[in-house]
């Protein structure tokens, strides 16, 4: 369990604008059809925002509710829906998130929302000392009204079983698209276009590009975009409005990567029994603790958020055919993943992994994480080609503090990359490799402790592997490991 920079101060009840009583307040929610889109407007404080879902694939939302098993589930969806979404704002302040009257908010779907919010901005939390005079925030509806009925009447694809893999675009996505592709599982592809990763154009562009070129070519794709006003707003706005937490900007909650509420649509829609994303082990492992609370920038990637968001299905639809959330990857650490990719240069030069300059930045901690893994199974003259950068990103003395916070186990990256053991193993097999630059020789570990690493992450957690993968997995998974450098 890493333990990495000391807690920063509590701060019950901390207020982080105009004042205590603050609320985000949802003020008004829309659906639309052609495609099906939901639409909602937010106050926080002087702050207005705008959010809209849009399911692209699904034509309208009479095709969702028709499978609920009660049409008064139709508005208990579509208020969680918000619920998940809006969950964000409160990163700029208050206490409570207020639904319209319209919207229903039972206690049990309140309670999960309220775990999900404490466990999703735990760093958010750790790393701007706040504390909740109740705890966590509470999501209530405000003065009651008369919920209108939501009626279906459309169809639904329903496909009989097949399955829905994410395309997240990136080394993992294409580790499972192997390994399903190998294992003759048939999926179809979702892919998301975020706020948080800039031009949309361009993220459906690098989510194509992989898709075309790894084995998906037959399978239909389930396309979303999300879109709000919060992410293009200069910090200048949200300064001059009070705001006073740091990494409010946070895309743990934004639509649907870390947001599993927002797929239910999708799966509805589709019929879909098992949704597969591509997460490996060391999501389930805490970055930190702090006054006893373990703290992990990838809560939104766990075991127990999967497995929490597969009963809140059953909840708010009332059917019991969805199997749940699942990963194609459980089973791997990272150096198992690019034992699996490394086999496929040419489809691994069509993966992105930067989530601040799409394709690669080359100066972030996933770029240059990416980089480092990449070279220590490729070598750095691949390395350089996957980047598209014409200079080692381990000699650029600019990301020296990017490889401290990677490397050095006082330090906490905050980004979604293993543990320091991990990477260190990376280290070791670079200058295997006979790549050496003075901040792998810092950071290298010994040869008995290498020795240890590699066997415990390049090995496969046989019982978390679905059976039907064991035999594709085995035969991805057979090529050996560089020996440790001789010293």
């Amino acid at each position: 369990m890493a333990v990495g920079q000391p807690p920063p101060p509590s701060a019950p009840g901390r207020a982080l604008t105009a004042g205590p009583e603050l609320d985000a307040v949802v003020r008004a929610f829309a659906l639309e059809d052609a495609p099906a889109r939901l639409r909602y407007r937010l106050d926080v404080g002087a702050l207005t925002f705008s959010s809209a879902i849009s399911y692209d694939s699904i034509p309208a939302w009479s095709d969702v509710f028709a499978v609920l098993s009660a049409r008064e589930n139709g508005l208990r969806l579509v208020s969680a829906l918000v619920a998940w979404d809006a969950m964000r704002f409160l990163a700029l302040g208050g206490e409570r998130l207020v639904l319209p009257p319209e919207l229903p908010c039972d206690t049990a779907v309140a309670a999960i929302w309220r775990h999900c919010f404490l466990r999703q901005f735990g760093e958010w939390r750790y790393r701007n000392g706040i504390r909740y005079r109740g705890g966590a925030p509470e999501l209530v509806p405000s003065a009651p009204s008369r919920a209108e009925e939501v009626r279906g009447g459309g169809r639904t694809s329903r496909t009989g079983g097949r399955a829905l893999l994410t395309n997240g675009g990136g080394k993992d996505t294409l580790a499972g698209m192997m390994i399903l592709g190998r294992s003759g599982i048939a999926y179809d592809v979702y892919e998301a276009c975020l706020p948080v990763g800039g031009d949309q154009a361009l993220q459906r562009h690098l989510l194509e590009n992989l898709r075309s070129g790894a084995a998906a070519r037959s399978a239909a794709v389930v396309r979303v975009s999300v879109r709000d006003d919060f992410y293009s707003r200069p910090a200048a706005e949200f300064a001059d409005a009070g705001v006073t937490a740091e990494h409010y900007r946070t895309d743990f909650a934004v639509g649907h990567t870390a947001n599993y509420v927002g797929y239910l649509p999708v799966v509805l829609h589709g019929g879909y029994e098992r949704v597969w994303f591509n997460i490996e082990r060391s999501a389930d492992d805490p970055h930190v603790v702090w006054e006893g609370e373990k703290i992990s920038h990838q809560w939104c990637k766990s075991r127990e958020y999967q497995s929490i968001s597969s009963r809140l299905f059953s909840e708010l639809t009332g059917r019991d055919w969805f199997t749940g959330f699942d990963s194609t990857l459980r089973g791997f650490y990272d150096h198992a993943i690019y034992r699996v990719v490394s086999s496929r240069p040419d489809l691994l030069l069509h993966t992105h992994s930067c989530n601040y300059g799409k394709p690669w930045c080359g100066r972030c901690p996933k770029c240059c994480f990416c980089y480092l893994m990449t070279t220590a199974f490729l070598g750095e003259d691949y390395a350089r080609e996957l980047l598209g950068v014409g200079h080692s990103l381990l000699a650029d003395p600019r990301n020296l503090p990017v490889w401290e916070s990677l490397m050095d186990a006082s330090q906490v990256a905050w980004e979604c990359v293993p543990s320091h053991q991990e990477i260190v193993t990376a280290v070791d097999q670079c200058l295997a490799r006979g790549v050496d630059h003075p901040v792998l020789r810092r950071y290298a570990p010994g040869r008995e402790t290498a020795a240890r690493l590699r066997t415990r992450f390049a090995g496969v957690d046989w019982p978390s592997v679905p059976a039907p993968m064991a035999a594709a997995v085995r035969e991805l998974t057979g090529s050996p490991f560089l020996p440790s450098r001789v010293r």
